[in-house]
């Protein structure tokens, strides 16, 4: 499936991390802590997991500006604070998706540059590769507050400037409707891993109707 891409960009929750329901329920975790009423909360999570890859930092400004109900008195920084605390200590032990490992040596051992963009914030997101011991896959790993999309051309700089040329074919594995909408913006090939998806239908429509392929987990890659 992908013999002809000599660049692979995987996103992480979903992905390479069976993190998205972690994630989900953390942003609930930090908004009541901080005193959101339910209502809004209910209606953030709403859209949320609908817009599932969409940076912390762009969700949480949505809530203080009072796109899920009243203004709100809290700073970006606070909750920003508040969501990375509670990340760190959780995040670095959530289960790897099926066959993650051998899919990555595979990949690793026919000479394929592999990379990470992920809407997790960057610094944190390298933290806990690090931790599991993943980040040697990887020839460079891209997160938020940077979009997705402008991470995908960050990846095309990174390869041009250690030896790649900006024509090389390059596909991004994700499971997100961001995930496809930062594919088509930076002009590259996208691959749909549905297991952990929290669009699953609406993404495999989209898919089916732009001729992307669309794989069940990461097993399916070798």
């Amino acid at each position: 499936m992908l013999e002809k891409y000599r660049v692979i960009v995987f996103d992480c929750d979903g992905v390479l991390l069976d993190s998205n329901n972690f994630k989900t329920g953390l942003f609930e975790e930090v908004l009541k802590a901080k005193g959101f009423p339910d209502r809004e909360i209910e209606a953030f999570s709403r859209y949320q997991r609908t817009n599932f890859g969409i940076s912390r930092y762009r969700l949480f400004q949505a809530v203080i500006d009072g796109q899920f109900g009243m203004r709100r008195a809290p700073s970006l920084n606070s909750l920003l604070e508040e969501f990375g605390r509670r990340c760190r200590e959780r995040y670095a032990i959530q289960p790897e998706t099926p066959d993650l490992r051998p899919a990555l040596e595979r990949a690793a051992a026919d000479s394929r540059a592999l990379y990470v963009v992920s809407g997790s914030d960057e610094i944190e997101l390298r933290e806990v590769l690090q931790k599991r011991q993943l980040d040697g896959y990887f020839a460079a790993v891209f997160g938020s507050p940077k979009s997705k999309s402008d991470n995908l051309w960050r990846v095309r700089e990174h390869r041009v400037a250690n030896g790649g040329v900006s024509s090389e074919p390059m596909v991004f594995i994700g499971d997100a409707l961001a995930d496809l909408q930062a594919a088509t913006e930076a002009s590259i090939d996208f691959v749909f891993m549905a297991k952990y998806s929290n669009v699953r239908p609406k993404l495999t429509d989209e898919v089916t109707r732009l001729g992307w392929k669309l794989i069940e987990d990461l097993s399916e890659l070798s």
